[in-house]
């Protein structure tokens, strides 16, 4: 008699969520949609226009997905957009979850893909820049209503290296946190792409009689090798990289965190002040806001993946409800 050999366990094989996880995973539109949400979320709209699909095919592939763990909605004020799901690791379908996705980040997206991707973040970027344009007289009033400058800004501060001699600051805005900087550092270079914007801060600068701000319109350069912004004062090597309330109008929050560790030293310190979630969708109207503030968590990884460290953060409540985290992360010598 032939010797017959142990069936695996029944449980295991059978297990709904890891079955799921594997019936999900098993179709090349739904693996484009988690390669995708690699580093950021996006609306169903946009992930129609990515992946050329009507809105009815791309909702059954999101059910699938969603059913099986792998991606999860969030409302955003009037629009539903869908990121990653972190797996709980004692979960067995997390080991499943983990591999499949170090593959599919490990290459690059197809050029066509890649090109559709980057159309949609312009489109972000265009946005965000229009309302700049068409109410930054009345940004300051709006701004506000969410959190006063005067409240976080001298708490980002101290924050702030010890011995910082140059500082870059990203969206400085009217320039509040102008006159720190150049008391505190021997350089600073602020960068805005918004022309009304920087008008404010080049006022605010000279009525203050700042020589050691130097103001440049235009966008951060993906990396200091790149051809970008000609300009002398834009070298990488900062010792302070500065985002106050920027990542909730950038088109992609997880890039701008990569581009700003570009420009850091090695154990130069990256200071962000950004809110944290909240539901409060009448920000988008009144204040341009792209995104409805970030998870602690979120920034966290996305600043690891930038190869920095995450190494000080503090949290203050704020009027009608918002929350201001303020952190600070280290550029890692290896990065």
């Amino acid at each position: 008699m032939p010797r017959t050999l142990p069936l695996p366990h029944a449980d295991l094989v059978a297990d709904p969520e890891l079955l799921a996880v594997l019936r999900a995973c098993a179709d090349p539109v739904r693996l484009s949609i988690l390669r995708l949400l690699a580093e950021d979320a996006f609306g169903v709209q946009e992930l129609c226009r990515m992946l050329e699909l009507g809105q009815p095919n791309l909702s059954h592939h999101l059910k699938l997905l969603s059913e099986a763990g792998l991606v999860q909605a969030h409302r955003d004020g009037t629009q539903t957009f869908y990121r990653r799901t972190l797996v709980a690791a004692d979960k067995p379908e997390a080991v499943v979850q983990h591999c499949l996705l170090a593959v599919l980040d490990a290459d690059a997206l197809p050029a066509a893909l890649e090109g559709r991707r980057s159309d949609v973040f312009e489109a972000r970027a265009e946005r965000s820049r229009a309302f700049f344009a068409r109410h930054a007289d009345a940004f300051d009033r709006n701004r506000d209503l969410i959190a006063s400058p005067g409240h976080y800004l001298p708490v980002l501060a101290n924050l702030l290296p010890k011995h910082a001699e140059r500082a870059l600051e990203i969206g400085p805005g009217p320039g509040e946190f102008l006159p720190e900087l150049a008391q505190r550092c021997s350089e600073v270079v602020a960068l805005d792409s918004s022309p009304g914007m920087l008008e404010r801060a080049r006022k605010r600068c000279q009525d203050a009689g700042l020589t050691r701000v130097t103001l440049i319109s235009g966008e951060l350069p993906d990396s200091p090798s790149r051809d970008g912004l000609a300009d002398a004062h834009l070298t990488p090597g900062f010792d302070a990289v500065i985002c106050a309330m920027v990542l909730h109008h950038a088109p992609d929050p997880a890039a701008m965190l990569a581009r700003c560790s570009h420009w850091l030293r090695p154990g130069g310190a990256l200071l962000i002040a950004e809110l944290c979630p909240h539901t409060q969708d009448w920000v988008a109207d009144a204040c341009g806001d792209v995104w409805r503030g970030f998870d602690p968590d979120q920034l966290s990884r996305w600043a690891a993946d930038a190869g920095l460290t995450d190494d000080a953060r503090q949290f203050l409540a704020q009027r009608n409800g918002f929350r201001i985290q303020l952190r600070r992360f280290i550029a890692n010598p290896t990065a």
